[in-house]
């Protein structure tokens, strides 16, 4: 409610149509969806990986399970998803009822797709900055400068050819933007870029390697 009250109504009367010629309150809602996800994504990762380790509540816990780092690593990222994905459920019952948004179920399904790689590139990077991450001054200003970046630079609200273009030449390379980006292609053309798709499915595989190379690191400590 607060992001629809505070960036949607006011940006809507400013960008009225997306460059593509869709109403902005149509065409911001999926920017909204990611956006909702992003953020109701990294309570759990955070209380998991950063909140419990500094306390000392969870090491010795996931050290004896019978389970492989990476397993851990991926059986978080799966229940957070899941929980992300609930409440956006909710998010999008209350945002239809104030706007009418005409998708089409292979729009709604592809958009569930996106979001779920959208949602593993995020988790793994709040998972990878709670194990590296130690104290809880640096945690909280990281975060923000994160949310910032969810909200502002991913295309999400604005698009990125709004941007001088140096900096849009740099926003839209970075992996975290791709997925929409693919969703924005396929809704404007119907076209899917597999190739994209398949380069975030092994940049994911990598980092949760990554992170349970980071998780083997701590339980060391």
């Amino acid at each position: 409610m607060l992001l629809f009250c505070l960036i949607c109504l006011p940006l809507k009367n400013i960008i009225r149509f997306s460059l593509s010629g869709i109403a902005y309150d149509e065409w911001v809602f999926s920017g909204l969806v990611f956006i909702i996800g992003s953020i109701c994504l990294f309570p759990t990762l955070y209380q998991e990986y950063f909140e419990q380790r500094i306390h000392k509540k969870v090491l010795i816990n996931i050290a004896l399970a019978p389970f492989s780092k990476m397993k851990i690593i991926l059986h978080t990222l799966l229940a957070s998803i899941l929980e992300a994905l609930i409440m956006i459920f909710v998010a999008v019952l209350i945002y239809t009822s104030f706007v009418s948004v005409p998708f089409t179920m292979l729009s709604m399904i592809f958009i569930l797709f996106s979001l779920v790689i959208h949602l593993f590139l995020f988790g793994n990077l709040y998972i990878s900055i709670s194990l590296l991450v130690d104290t809880v001054t640096i945690m909280m200003l990281s975060s923000s400068i994160i949310f910032i970046y969810i909200i502002f630079g991913l295309g999400f609200i604005i698009e990125f050819p709004f941007f001088p273009p140096d900096i849009e030449s740099i926003l839209n390379k970075i992996p975290m933007a791709l997925p929409f980006q693919t969703y924005q292609k396929y809704y404007a053309t119907g076209f899917i870029d597999w190739s994209v798709l398949a380069i975030l499915a092994i940049i994911i595989y990598l980092w949760i390697l990554f992170n349970s190379y980071l998780l083997k690191w701590r339980l060391r400590q």
